[in-house]
């Protein structure tokens, strides 16, 4: 039988942040605000906009009363995570504005991320991004875009019982309060369905080994560098496997092609074709 999958499990947390209410109960708790009705917006921003040739596979991309909001779900330390985050920020924009559209009709914007651990060792549960002047702070950038990364180790910090109780349930699978009771009778549901969670499962062993298999492929080039430049190449490496093997298994799964991606698991240059050929 296969395992139970948790909220911090990428196909799991996909599934329950689907569901309208658990969105919007999630984003209120996140950024203290009422949140109006949910509507996703078409799963066709995992492929677009290319972005010099970049692809990213967005957890969840939603919009409510005219903002839009792309909630990550993150349990692995990112080395680039600013710079993901910009990445992002990047991919929302240009889905949201039509071409021949005036900047002033980009909607407000929240990239956020949860971390399954805190990315800037400040033990605070919530980190909020803005842009400002640093010559002069009273000087307002009304960019509309903000970015949230959330530290779930440091629940007990937060002031907001709500935040806490999400922060808590992600970090310790602990359900206390309406959030996390809404969130775990979703992924208790989920779970039920042994396909579907075999189904998951299949998607990041998929994942899991085809990585695996291309930084393996990677050794022998970076055996041949000098060692501070193989470290740098190892970890530019990795990174950039996943963001390519997320935007593959997007496109593959969206197009119900993911028996494409099992079948090169165990050829590196055989997946690097099938990547090249969906312009990854």
């Amino acid at each position: 039988m296969t395992r139970d999958l948790t909220i911090k499990d990428w196909p799991m947390f996909d599934r329950v942040v689907r569901d309208p209410k658990a969105c919007a109960m999630m984003l209120e708790a996140i950024l203290g605000i009422e949140v109006g009705r949910i509507e996703y917006i078409d799963d066709e921003h995992a492929e677009k906009p290319s972005l010099g040739g970049h692809g990213v596979r967005m957890d969840v991309f939603a919009k409510a009363d005219g903002a839009v909001y792309d909630i990550e779900m993150q349990t692995t330390r990112e080395l680039s995570l600013m710079r993901r985050m910009r990445y992002y920020q990047a991919v929302m924009d240009a889905a949201s504005l039509p071409a021949g559209t005036s900047y002033a009709k980009l909607p407000e914007s929240y990239v956020i991320f949860i971390c399954d651990h805190d990315p800037f060792a400040r033990s605070l549960p919530r980190y909020t991004l803005e842009h400002t002047c640093r010559e002069d702070e009273g000087i307002e950038v009304a960019s509309g875009m903000h970015w949230v990364v959330l530290s779930a180790p440091a629940w007990e910090h937060a002031e907001d019982e709500r935040l806490s109780h999400l922060l808590r349930y992600i970090h310790t699978g602990r359900v206390e309060g309406d959030l996390a009771a809404t969130l775990e009778e979703q992924v208790r549901h989920a779970n039920a369905e042994e396909a579907w969670k075999e189904q998951a499962m299949g998607f990041m062993t998929l994942e899991m080994d085809a990585l695996a298999r291309m930084d393996a492929a990677r050794e022998e080039g970076y055996a041949q560098g000098e060692e501070a430049g193989e470290r740098k190449g190892r970890t530019q490496g990795i990174s950039e496997s996943q963001k390519r093997m997320s935007a593959l298994i997007a496109k593959l799964s969206q197009e119900g092609r993911l028996s494409d991606l099992g079948s090169v698991a165990d050829d590196p240059d055989a997946l690097e074709a099938l990547m090249a050929d969906n312009g990854i």
